[in-house]
């Protein structure tokens, strides 16, 4: 009898210790579950038809010798320094906005290349609109600072891939999210200009500013 009786104590003791056992698992899984809760995401599609983008392109190119087809053969000219500014609006073919916990996470923007009316170089203007008709920007990693926001930028244009700094401001609005401010590109970071070089060019910088409207479709 006596083996009996510690036989039976035995397996009530190792019942009970399993039931705390599980139960201690339970508690974990529930706090991690708190302490993890689900990220709520939000996707919101570009207002092409209500959003807008200008350019502003400031050229400082020191005198240059470049090869010019003259009569049906290529020579070669020297061309005085060139300044000028010119400016134009951009049109905007699409793009998205995510959020996660209503905060924005990424936007993107679509620019129609063929509407930056830049300096014939190419024989279509600045950019290769032919084979490349639309360059894209993406935000990221957006951050307050004392004038509004700074986001990472990512500016495809040709293929190429540049760093770009975006200083803007957003808004929350009943439907969506609005995104203002300005970029800044260097034609020689992707690189744009065919006859000259990074030693020939004081400045070559277009601005971009545009205000994008994201709302829920």
């Amino acid at each position: 009898m006596k083996y009996k009786t510690v036989f039976k104590t035995g397996v009530l003791a190792l019942s009970v210790a399993l039931l705390v056992s599980c139960g201690s698992s339970n508690q974990t899984d529930n706090a991690d579950e708190q302490s993890n809760p689900e990220v709520i995401k939000a996707e919101y599609t570009l207002d092409a038809s209500t959003s807008s983008a200008t350019w502003e392109r400031t050229l400082d190119q020191k005198a240059t010798k470049q090869k010019v087809k003259m009569f049906g053969q290529m020579v070669e000219v020297e061309l005085g320094a060139v300044k000028l500014n010119s400016n134009g609006s951009v049109s905007i073919q699409s793009g998205t906005l995510t959020t996660k916990d209503e905060v924005i996470a990424e936007a993107t923007a679509i620019f129609d290349m063929a509407s930056f009316k830049i300096a014939q170089e190419k024989g279509n203007g600045l950019f290769d609109v032919q084979e490349y008709p639309s360059s894209t920007l993406k935000m990221t990693d957006f951050t307050a600072d004392s004038t509004g926001y700074v986001a990472k930028g990512e500016l495809t244009i040709q293929g190429a891939n540049a760093t770009v700094d975006i200083n803007l401001n957003q808004t929350k609005t009943s439907n969506g999210y609005n995104l203002t401010g300005s970029l800044l590109i260097n034609t020689m970071d992707f690189p744009l200009r065919d006859q000259v070089t990074a030693k020939d060019i004081n400045k070559d910088e277009i601005v971009v500013t545009f205000e994008l409207r994201y709302a829920k479709e």
